[in-house]
């Protein structure tokens, strides 16, 4: 009985660990509507990154690592067709939330930096942006 109530409580407590654990399938991010994209811009994109299926880890960004100047902007498009994928920010700067095909998520980098990024349910999703002074 004790066992129950911390589940229940965990459950209300902490959603996305829950979502997490059920496997981030279509049905389990259905729950997206507790998210507001955030860190997204009107730019032009320099670059563009497309959130993909992969059988193997459930989805990936193409390319994993995009190299840009500091004040470009990149798009990623999700392409998936089978399951929602969100492009969020390790750091917490920009997050799209759970997202499914036909979406696009444009952020700026202005700071020179490394910003890695992950699928909100599918932490073997990852990437980087690489952000360099100047030129790229």
């Amino acid at each position: 009985m004790r066992l129950s109530k911390l589940v229940i409580a965990l459950a209300l407590i902490c959603p996305p660990m829950v979502l997490a654990a059920c496997g981030g399938g279509a049905a389990a991010s259905r729950d997206s509507g507790n998210c507001t994209p955030n860190g997204a811009g009107e730019a032009t994109a320099t670059h563009l990154i497309k959130v993909v299926s992969d059988p193997t880890t459930l989805g990936t960004y193409v390319p994993k690592t995009v190299t840009v100047s500091a004040g470009q902007s990149i798009k990623w498009t999700f392409t998936e067709q089978s399951m929602q994928h969100s492009v969020t920010a390790d750091d917490g700067a920009f997050d799209s939330c759970l997202q499914g095909t036909g979406f696009t998520f444009t952020v700026t980098f202005a700071k020179p930096g490394t910003y890695a990024y992950h699928c909100s349910i599918h932490a073997q999703m990852t990437g980087a942006v690489v952000v360099r002074e100047g030129g790229a």
